[in-house]
C-alpha cells in the first residue's frame, strides 16, 4: 500500500519536511515502513504503515484508522496549537485527531562545546578503521535531513557519528563510573575504575599504547597504569563535561530520528558486556538504579552480577540507563558480541504502533552497514525475567544470560475510534545469516572482540 500527503492546512504556515528528505507531496509507503513529517517550531508526525497483513491500517502519532488497498490520499491540518487532525480519501472523510510529538532541543553552549572538540581533533575519531566514514560535508548533509528544525543540526548529526566510532568507548566509561545518587554537578568519578578500563582495553588498535585511542580520551599514549591514572586526573574535569555534552546531543538527537515500526522489528537484542575490559560484574552499574550510585565515592562502582539480578535488577523491577544501549534487531547480531549476557527488549504495553524510545541511527553511521538501534540515557525498563539459554556459537553450544526487558513508556492517548495495536505474539523475531567480516571489526560493539575475530586470530 502507498500513501501521498495531498491537503495540508497548516494555518501557522510552519515550515514542513520529511526526513527521507524527497517532497512533502511525494508518494510513500510500503508494508511495516515509517515516515517522520517534521513540523517546524512545533513537532513531530510519524506516519507509518505497521504491517503487511490484511486489513491495512495507516497510523499517525498512535492514530490509526482502516484504509483501503491502493493509493492512499491524507488529508492534514495543523492548527499550530500542537495537535493535528486528518482524514484520507478515498473514504469515508471521518476526522481524527492527534498530539504533534515534541522537537527536542539542544542548548548554544553544548553545540559551541562540540565544535570546541572538533576543532581540537578529538571528535570525531580520528583513526577510522575497515569503514568507509563520513566526511564533515556528508554529516552537515545528513543533519540538514533530519533535524532541519535546529540551528544545530550539524552538532547533534556528528554527536551520533561519532558514537558509532570508538569514541563511543568515552562515552560509556564516563556516564557508567558517575555516582549518579549524590546530589553535586558534576556527579563524582570513581576515577580509578576509568583510569583501569581505559588501560585494559586490549581489541585491535583500542589500547592504551595507541595514540588515536588515548586522543579519544584527550590523552597521550600510555605505558602504565600510573601514566593513565596521572594524565586523567588532567583531564578528568573537561573529559567528564565532554561526555555529558555529547550524551545530551545524542537524547536530542535520538529523539528526533524517524521511528521504526513495531512489526519491523518484534524485538531487539544486544550482546553486552560489550567491551573487553568490562565484565558482568559491572552490569548493574549501568543502571540509576544501582544502590552503589550513593556512595562512598571510596567503594569502587562494581556490583556482582548475581546480586544485581536479586535486587535492584529483580524480576517486575523499573530499571534505568544511564548511559546509551545500542541493540540491533536481529539476534544473530547480539550473539556475536555476548559477553555471557544477551539483552532482548520488547515493545512497552501501550498503543504505539512504533518504538518511540529507540532510533534507528545507522544512517548517521559511520558504516552503512552497521545495524545499530540506540535508546537514549535516561530510559527506563521493566525487568520481565532472567533464564540462562543455549546459543549456537561458530557450530558450538554455549550457555548465555538472557535478560528480558520491555520498554517502560507511559500510555499513549488515542482518539477513541482508532483501534487499539493488535498483539505482538506470532510475529517471529528477525534473524540474519550474521554481519559480514568488516562489519565485526568496525561495528560499535566492536570495542570487545568478536568471536568471529578471536576465532580468526586463533587459526
Amino acid at each position: 500500500m502507498k500513501w501521498a500527503l495531498v491537503i495540508v492546512h497548516n494555518s501557522a504556515g510552519a515550515k514542513l519536511w520529511f526526513s527521507d528528505g524527497e517532497p512533502i507531496g511525494a508518494v510513500r509507503g510500503g508494508s511495516e515502513s515509517s515516515h517522520r513529517l517534521i513540523i517546524d517550531k512545533q513537532g513531530f508526525i510519524d506516519i507509518t504503515l505497521p504491517y503487511s497483513s490484511l486489513p491495512s491500517f495507516i497510523d499517525l502519532n498512535n492514530t490509526a484508522t482502516m484504509c483501503p488497498e491502493g493509493l492512499v490520499n491524507i488529508n492534514l491540518t495543523l492548527p499550530g496549537d500542537g495537535s493535528f487532525s486528518f482524514f484520507i480519501t478515498p473514504s469515508i472523510p471521518v476526522h481524527f485527531t492527534g498530539t504533534l510529538k515534541p522537537l527536542p532541543e539542544v542548548s548554544d553552549d553544548d553545540a559551541s562545546f562540540l565544535n570546541e572538540m572538533i576543532d581540537s581533533c578529538y571528535v570525531p575519531y580520528q583513526d577510522i578503521q575497515g569503514a568507509p566514514g563520513k566526511d564533515v560535508a556528508e554529516i552537515k548533509a545528513l543533519g540538514l535531513r533530519h533535524f532541519p528544525f535546529s540551528p544545530h543540526s550539524f552538532q547533534m548529526a556528528m554527536a551520533v557519528y561519532d558514537w558509532t566510532t570508538a569514541s563511543f568507548a568515552r562515552m560509556v566509561l564516563m556516564k557508567i563510573f558517575e555516582y549518579t545518587s549524590i546530589p553535586s554537578i558534576p556527579y563524582p568519578l570513581d576515577s580509578p575504575s576509568v583510569a583501569t578500563a581505559i588501560w585494559e582495553s586490549n581489541w585491535g588498535s583500542y589500547v592504551p599504547s595507541n595514540k588515536f585511542y588515548m586522543n579519544s580520551f584527550m590523552m597521550k599514549p600510555a605505558s602504565t597504569l600510573q601514566d593513565v591514572q596521572d594524565q586523567l586526573h588532567d583531564v578528568e574535569a573537561r573529559l567528564q563535561r565532554f561526555s555529558t555534552v555529547q550524551n545530551r546531543l545524542l537524547g536530542a538527537a535520538f529523539a528526533a530520528m524517524p521511528r521504526t515500526s513495531i512489526f519491523h522489528a518484534p524485538q531487539l537484542f544486544s550482546g553486552q558486556l560489550d567491551m573487553s575490559q568490562l565484565n558482568l560484574d559491572q552490569f548493574g552499574i549501568e543502571m540509576l538504579e544501582c544502590p552503589l550510585n550513593a556512595g562512598p565515592t571510596s567503594q569502587s562502582l562494581t556490583v556482582s552480577f548475581t546480586a544485581a539480578m536479586a535486587t535492584f535488577v529483580k524480576v517486575g523491577s523499573i530499571i534505568t540507563t544511564k548511559m546509551v544501549w545500542s541493540f540491533a534487531d536481529s539476534i544473530d547480531i547480539a550473539k556475536h558480541y555476548q559477553n555471557g549476557l544477551i539483552l532482548v527488549v520488547n515493545p512497552p504495553d501501550n498503543d504505539s504502533w512504533v518504538w518511540d524510545g529507540a532510533s534507528y541511527i545507522t544512517p548517521l553511521s559511520d558504516d552503512p552497514e552497521k545495524n545499530e538501534y540506540t535508546f537514549a540515557p535516561g530510559t527506563s525498563f521493566i525487568v520481565e525475567s532472567l533464564d540462562v539459554r543455549d546459543i549456537d556459537e561458530d557450530e558450538r553450544n554455549k550457555s548465555v544470560q538472557f535478560l528480558t526487558l520491555k520498554l517502560h513508556v507511559p500510555g499513549s492517548v488515542r482518539d477513541s475510534r482508532t483501534p487499539s495495536r493488535p498483539p505482538l505474539n506470532n510475529i517471529p523475531a528477525r534473524r540474519s545469516s550474521g554481519p559480514k567480516s568488516n562489519h565485526h571489526l568496525t561495528n560499535k560493539t566492536g570495542g570487545r572482540r568478536c568471536h568471529c575475530v578471536d576465532d580468526a586470530e586463533r587459526n
